[in-house]
């Protein structure tokens, strides 16, 4: 009896890794979950997750392959609708997130941990580390204690990394690119709607800022940043002309999302990014010649949008051209957070060297949900590590950075050039701004990372063997 049920499972368990092989199968399960987000992001955020949970776990339990809970890791948490609450327990949440984490961790580490497979660990784990320690000395105020949390924050990133890591058993770029390519979708979509509800509030949509719940909308602009580089790593394999335009209709779509995030620094950065990248394509793309055409055809088409609509398109540039230039140029008490943090790491010896924590200064703030007691973020990358973690916090940083960008040029040149110039760009616009220590920005990087890690082992295993 139980070696028939084993069988039909190894049946079953090949016949859906078959279907998984099939030409747009990384399309249509990628969008499906994309709008189980933005369905569950607008109506119901605890049914949307549940029904998230689930999924992974079949997926999981059909394919035994952590590849397949890709899309599912990196979209679940903006899902978040009405932010987070420490009153209210979500039960459903607690127990089906307990199965799969069950689930998962069987899948994970059945066969040992395997270190070579996390080409990334020492940073990742560097930076845990450091943030964990100031907990000796840093106090939440009485009341908060669930702050405490926070300095846990980058271990559990860690975990992420490394259960992707040694779960993750056949290559999954592609699908990680696909993914990546719909949550720019997703966050245009929510950022959408939120417009839309808000369009009579402010004579120009411009002028919003807004609060979808997982984040503020910059933070939208910063993530449609990081997901359009792997649309353009789909572009730049694509070889019929149909292929093409759909990942050019994401590309677009991702311009509007990042119009519609009013951030000053997603308007610089993003689409600084995308005419790099657009340049790029003209000379590493598989048809260039097509490309070459197309950049043309683009340069054609916005020459003639722009004379049949040039009053409109004036009045837009000049505001997008004020809220950058003009007010781009307001630091928005940034300099003031980063002599806060500068003052509390320089406050002793053991903070210069290990930092004075991640609640090394907690006010009351007029957050997006109304007045908070909330920890103070520092808006910058560098000044949150140096202050959370100190000096030695900096060069597990630094440690971390170099492995990522190691990692990216073992896989290809082609993810150099395209994933190394978004990120680059990024996180240069990171330290200006929040990304490194964000959970929005961290997860979505964990699984990537993992993913290019478990690539980098699978093709040196697979010389090895050749050899």
């Amino acid at each position: 009896m139980v070696a028939t049920i084993l069988d039909k499972y190894q049946q079953l368990n090949k016949s859906i890794l078959n279907i998984a092989k099939m030409k747009y199968f990384n399309e249509i399960y990628a969008s499906v979950l994309a709008l189980i987000t933005v369905i569950g992001w607008k109506f119901n955020t605890l049914a949307g997750m549940v029904v998230m949970i689930l999924a992974a776990t079949a997926a999981l339990l059909l394919t035994k392959d952590l590849k397949y809970v890709i899309p599912n890791c990196i979209y679940f948490i903006f899902m978040f609708s009405e932010g987070f609450s420490n009153d209210t327990f979500p039960i459903p949440i607690i127990i089906f997130g307990g199965i799969f984490a069950v689930v998962l961790l069987i899948f994970s580490f059945k066969d040992g941990i395997k270190l070579k497979k996390m080409k990334s660990l020492l940073g990742l784990a560097g930076l845990a580390i450091m943030t964990i320690i100031p907990i000796i000395w840093c106090r939440a105020p009485k009341g908060n204690e669930v702050f405490y949390f926070l300095f846990f924050g980058n271990l559990g990133y860690l975990l992420l990394y490394m259960i992707m890591s040694n779960g993750i058993k056949d290559n999954g770029i592609d699908l990680l690119a696909v993914s990546m390519s719909y949550l720019a979708i997703i966050l245009t979509c929510e950022c959408a709607l939120k417009v839309y509800e808000l369009r009579n509030t402010v004579d120009s949509i411009l002028k919003l800022w807004y609060y979808l719940g997982w984040g503020l909308c910059n933070e939208a602009g910063i993530m449609i940043c990081v997901s359009l580089p792997f649309v353009f790593y789909l572009l730049n394999k694509q070889e019929k002309i149909s292929g093409i335009c759909f990942q050019n209709f994401k590309i677009m779509i991702g311009v509007v999302g990042i119009i519609l995030t009013t951030s000053r620094g997603a308007y610089l950065f993003g689409f600084i990014e995308i005419f790099i990248l657009y340049l790029l394509l003209l000379f590493t793309a598989k048809r260039t010649r097509v490309y070459q055409n197309l950049f043309f055809v683009y340069t054609v088409l916005l020459f003639i949008v722009a004379l049949c609509l040039k009053d409109k398109i004036t009045l837009v540039l000049e505001e997008v051209m004020n809220l950058v230039f003009n007010e781009g140029f307001d630091d928005n008490g940034r300099m003031e957070l980063w002599h806060s943090a500068y003052a509390y790491w320089i406050e002793s010896p053991v903070t210069k060297i290990f930092g004075a924590g991640m609640l090394c200064e907690i006010k009351e703030w007029n957050s997006a949900v109304g007045w908070q007691v909330v920890p103070v973020v520092f808006h910058s990358t560098f000044f949150e590590t140096l202050a959370s973690s100190g000096l030695i916090g900096v060069l597990f940083l630094i440690i971390h950075f170099i492995q990522k960008y190691k990692n990216l040029y073992k896989h290809s040149l082609n993810l150099f050039l395209i994933l190394g110039i978004g990120y680059f760009i990024v996180d240069i616009y990171g330290m200006i701004d929040n990304t490194y220590h964000m959970y929005y920005y961290m997860l979505p990087l964990m699984v990537t990372m993992a993913v290019i890690d478990v690539e980098i082992y699978n093709k040196s295993k697979n010389e090895i063997i050749t050899s």
